[in-house]
């Protein structure tokens, strides 16, 4: 097992920039509707609700994905899956709560997907059937400020930390194959909307970054 650390960030090239297979950045003007992935081959569009850039709240940048209180959101790529599922994976996101929860990224197949979720005082990490997997406290009520969220994966052993502490991990030997990958903001994968924010997303294909506590990056992530 391995920690990468803090070295990643602030600008410095990510030794596993190769793996990268989503990474948006969420900037732009308030209200637009376009979500740009670093990674070219991806194409994401509001796929239900009303999926914005937000000024309102960022961690980095000046912006950030919105959901409204009105109902649930999601943007999905349109072109090709992201997170295949079958292997190591990671995935991290800065996430701001204002009420319930928020799933700051979602990969599904045709019965079965993965997730990270972000609620009350703690973060999970679904695997499966929308089963949890592994969850850990959070350290505190996590609404009102933004908190870095991680999920990782390596052989059968599935990772969840919070601003950098690792707060669970379990075993889970399934595999499934995405069909689609997207990001959603809301109260859980059916309820309705809820206020929340998601920053800085990264989607690592075949290495799972962190198997221990590690430095929450202090800069936006490194384009590939």
């Amino acid at each position: 097992m391995f920690t990468v650390g803090p070295s990643l960030f602030g600008g410095e090239r990510d030794p596993y920039a190769a793996s990268v297979v989503a990474l948006l950045h969420f900037n732009g003007t308030n209200g637009s509707t376009t979500f740009t992935d670093q990674i070219s081959a991806n194409t994401w569009t509001a796929n239900r609700g009303t999926p914005t850039i937000s000024t309102a709240q960022s961690k980095f940048g000046g912006g950030s994905l919105v959901i409204p209180d009105s109902s649930p959101s999601a943007i999905r790529n349109t072109n090709a899956p992201v997170l295949l599922m079958t292997g190591n994976y990671s995935v991290e996101a800065w996430v701001y709560i204002a009420t319930g929860s928020v799933t700051a990224f979602y990969a599904t197949s045709a019965s079965s997907g993965i997730a990270v979720t972000v609620g009350g005082t703690t973060v999970s990490h679904l695997r499966g059937t929308d089963s949890t997997i592994a969850t850990g406290d959070g350290g505190g009520a996590l609404a009102g400020r933004w908190v870095h969220v991680y999920i990782g994966r390596q052989g059968n052993n599935n990772y969840v930390a919070c601003n950098g502490v690792m707060v669970s991990s379990a075993g889970n030997t399934s595999t499934i194959s995405g069909t689609y990958s997207y990001t959603e903001v809301n109260t859980g994968f059916t309820g309705s909307g809820t206020a929340g924010y998601v920053d800085e997303l990264r989607v690592t294909n075949g290495v799972c970054r962190y198997t221990s506590s590690f430095t929450p990056p202090t800069a936006p992530f490194p384009n590939p």
